[in-house]
Order: structure tokens, then sequence, then C-alpha cells
């Protein structure tokens, strides 16, 4: 497989639009319609209910995972050109071709993602999550630290600053789906 077109399945991998299936079946709604419009797992679990919630997420974790388990069979000993692959899947779960480039948040593909290519990084990203949390008190601020820590964690971890721009661009791809909720939160904090 070349370079080029394994990241053109991941981003299609990463494009399958759970979200908007399992509640088209399940709750015969369009889950761009209700709650946030996030094409997302928590999006589907509190507005169309918790099966379709669960199967988005669980489908959204695999997605990243299936991903790059195929790219490390397609470039074992290559963690650039993998790594290239977990973002792409991210940025396909995000912009979906399919919904008018519409997408979820992309923390469920790039769970799965993590946990084949750098497992111990979803650890970094966990402190640092809940360190923002305590701090902020607001989940989606909390979010954007976890992912903001994420490079660190993946060069600390992977040991090569090839991780760590790896991380750069799975942070990127999550922080630009938060952008509106973590703008929400600083006018909050603002008005205070």
């Amino acid at each position: 497989m070349q370079p080029l077109a394994a990241v053109a399945v991941a981003y299609f991998i990463g494009s399958f639009p759970s979200a908007y299936i399992y509640t088209r079946l399940l709750g015969r709604r369009d889950i761009r319609q209700v709650g946030s419009g996030n094409v997302g797992g928590m999006n589907a679990f509190r507005n169309v209910g918790p099966l379709p919630g669960v199967l988005t997420g669980v489908t959204d974790v695999a997605k990243g995972a299936l991903a790059v388990w195929l790219a490390t069979r397609w470039f074992p000993g290559l963690p650039l050109l993998i790594g290239m692959v977990a973002v792409a899947v991210v940025a396909g779960h995000n912009w979906m071709p399919w919904l008018g480039m519409r997408g979820g948040k992309g923390l469920g593909a790039t769970a799965g993602a993590l946990a084949v290519y750098q497992p111990a990084s979803i650890g970094g990203f966990l402190i640092a999550y809940v360190l923002g949390l305590a701090a902020f008190r607001d989940s989606y601020a909390a979010v954007v630290t976890g992912m903001a820590a994420l490079p660190v964690a993946m060069w600390i971890f992977g040991g090569t600053a090839a991780y760590a721009l790896v991380g750069l661009g799975l942070a990127a791809a999550v922080i630009a789906k938060h952008t509106g909720e973590l703008r929400d939160y600083l006018e909050k904090r603002r008005r205070r």
C-alpha cells in the first residue's frame, strides 16, 4: 500500500457516520438536528438514547483502532507514517464528506488510534484532563487541556519528535472541534 493511499483509507474509515446511522436506525432521528448537532456518541447518548450513544462510542473507538492497526501491518517500523494515519482517521471522523463536512469531536477516534499507536499517552491525556477539570470546572476546557498536553506525553513515551508531531496533529484536530465550547467557557469566565 502506498502511503498516500493509506492516509486516504484512514480518512474514509474515520468518516463512517456511525452516530448518523445509529440514530436514524434506532431513534428515527437525524443527529445533526438534535441537541448540539454534533455527530458523535455523547450527543447521540444524551438526545437519542443510551443504545445509539453506546454503539456510536464503541464504533468511533473501533474506527481509530482499526485504521492504526492496519497501518502497523502496512508500515511496520515507520511511526511517523502510522501517526499520519492516526491523524487522518480522526480528521475523517471530525469532517465527514457524507454529511457536508460535519462530524464528531474526535475523542473516541483518538482514543482508539492511541490505544494501538501509543497507549501510554492516553494516561498523559487523562492526567492533564483531570487537572484541567479541577482547575476550570468545565469538561470542554479540560478536554482542551488534555489535548494540549498530548504532544508532550507522546514525545515522552515515544522518545522522538515524530511522536510529538503526531500528538500535535491529533490535538489540533480535536481542539478545532471544541473551539465553540471553549469560546463559550471563556466568555462566561469574562462575565464573572
